[in-house]
């Protein structure tokens, strides 16, 4: 893996990870405010504003790092039939699939940015949060997710004119099972090694 795709791989990684911490702290959130209301003591009532914020968040900025896992969704029955050739192009056509998905949503959600920003809106309750913060948040997540689908585009396009379907598999292509053992034997080993 080179520095850049590397580095975009760790970005995209410790975005995840800020979306799970988020997702986890609404959770908390809101099961402090339930069992202060079964007590009779008033709620914060921020936590179910706050969850829809932490689940935009979340759901974003995780987008990217299953592009660089190859998690996302996909039936390959038809697919592992196919001769490597057609299979690296139908790998690189999902990629880049992805890549419109997530322009076509950037785009939709810079409209609804540079509405928030132009209007100065804020939520209607208690916080009054403004709008372009999470919404901010949420597009960045969506653009990230865009570039990187965009990248292992270009990367696999690449691989594809070098007649290099295997590294196609490896950035594009439905993990195998022996592929997803390797995955766990690898990290397995990293984690033995930081303990020593």
């Amino acid at each position: 893996m080179g520095k850049i795709e590397s580095s975009i791989a760790t970005i995209s990684r410790w975005m995840a990870r800020i979306g799970g911490i988020g997702l986890l702290g609404s959770a908390v959130l809101i099961s402090i405010e339930v069992c202060l209301r079964s007590l009779g003591v008033g709620g914060l009532s921020v936590g179910a504003e706050l969850a829809s914020y932490a689940l935009a968040l979340g759901a974003t900025w995780s987008l990217a790092y299953v592009v660089f896992e190859r998690g996302h969704v996909r039936v390959d029955v038809v697919v592992m039939r196919l001769s490597p050739l057609w299979r690296s192009i139908l790998d690189i056509v999902a990629l880049a699939s992805l890549a419109g998905v997530g322009f076509a949503l950037s785009y939709g959600g810079l409209g609804v940015f540079e509405t928030s920003l132009r209007l100065d809106a804020h939520s209607n309750t208690t916080l009054g949060m403004p709008l372009v913060l999470p919404q901010g948040a949420w597009l960045f997540g969506l653009c990230w997710f865009t570039l990187v689908a965009f990248v292992r585009t270009l990367q696999a396009a690449t691989f594809l004119v070098r007649g290099d379907h295997s590294h196609i598999a490896r950035i594009a292509g439905t993990p195998s099972a022996d592929d997803e053992i390797e995955d766990v034997i690898h990290d397995t080993q990293g984690r033995m090694i930081g303990q020593e």
